[in-house]
């Protein structure tokens, strides 16, 4: 990851960056000292050992150090953990009737009836989507100020299991180190730095760019499952740059020591964690979909009504006799309040027909 890290002088400028980038880029000034990556291991300064993250738990260390020889785990237990949940993932997929990983070459076809029911859903989902384009966009409300300006502390993601990664959150925690991008540069091109947590507020977190110590300065607040937020050795093997913050810049001569130095040792995200963010986001609810649910007016019955939107496993129902949309209320996907169509039939319950 700190392959190739130069410092460079006034009178010439660096572009191997922009060469190893998939996309042409501007060439980056030569007045800051910039990390180089060429995809490949980085090695300490004496060239000799390099680093490597473990594959399991996410713990940063020397290369070397690691265990096997394919060097991917830190130890034998985090070897025999990986390979024991890789088979129960496998085996949990085969019952769930889910498809088949790489190494399972079983190809499943979907049924032609299946294929043409998702085709039609598609299609009622691109119109609702036409209709709801004129939304007026709804302000947010800033957790992380709110929870600083407070001294709030804030319930871990953990205690919500029904809630996206709430199962697999456990690895996230304070002093986890991260890949950004650097806000604090002048360069005309995307460069980033590793970042620590500071302080954790539900799924924000608030972020201090390596090299600052007690500086809060520029701390900020972000979604630790933003697009932007990678572990440790993202910018290595995908050709990005790391750029010291310019503020900082001048406190240290040989940025590569100072980040194997902080870094060893150091825990950072795992390397499916964006994998598990999308597969947690993913939800059998989809727009359009009726559902009994009990009438908000008469507790004692239930009524008719359609998703309209689904968001972070939270539904927004609209009752169907309702004609400009405004009769509505939330509520989780696993409420108690809503059941499949026929449901009040099938048990006797009191039911208002459209």
């Amino acid at each position: 990851m700190f392959d190739g890290y130069d410092s460079c002088s006034e009178d010439t400028s660096s572009s191997s960056s922009s060469d190893e980038s998939e996309e042409e880029v501007a060439p980056l000034p030569s007045s800051l000292p910039i990390i180089k990556n060429n995809g490949q291991v980085y090695t300490y300064p004496d060239g000799k050992s390099g680093m490597a993250t473990c594959e399991m738990c996410g713990m940063v260390g020397v290369r070397d150090a690691f265990y096997s020889k394919t060097k991917r785990f830190c130890s034998v237990s985090c070897s025999r953990s990986y390979s024991s949940n890789s088979k129960k993932a496998s085996i949990l997929a085969r019952l769930q009737g889910k498809p088949p990983t790489k190494k399972a070459k079983v190809l499943q076809k979907q049924p032609l009836v299946a294929k043409l029911a998702a085709y039609a859903q598609y299609q009622a989902t691109l119109q609702n989507q036409a209709k709801t384009k004129a939304a007026v966009p709804v302000e947010g409300f800033s957790w992380g100020n709110y929870i600083n300006s407070n001294s709030f502390t804030a319930a871990p993601v953990t205690c919500f299991k029904h809630a996206p990664m709430g199962t697999c959150w456990g690895d996230i925690a304070e002093g986890v180190r991260v890949e950004v991008p650097n806000t604090d540069c002048s360069l005309p091109t995307k460069v980033f730095w590793i970042a620590g947590i500071v302080k954790l507020a539900g799924y924000n977190a608030l972020l201090r760019y390596e090299g600052f110590e007690n500086d809060s300065s520029l701390d900020f607040w972000c979604n630790i499952c933003g697009s932007d937020i990678h572990p440790v050795g993202w910018c290595a093997t995908s050709g990005k740059p790391l750029v010291p913050p310019r503020t900082i810049q001048h406190k240290y001569t040989n940025w590569k020591a100072f980040l194997v130095k902080r870094l060893t040792g150091a825990k950072t995200l795992p390397p499916d964690f964006s994998q598990k963010v999308s597969e947690s986001m993913q939800y059998p609810f989809k727009t359009s979909m009726r559902v009994e649910v009990v009438d908000k007016t008469h507790l004692c019955r239930t009524r008719v009504a359609v998703v309209e939107s689904v968001i972070g496993g939270r539904l927004r129902l609209v009752y169907e006799e309702s004609e400009d949309k405004t009769d509505d209320f939330w509520c989780h996907m696993y409420s108690p309040l809503i059941h499949h169509i026929g449901w009040s039939r099938s048990i006797g319950h009191r039911f208002k027909r459209s």
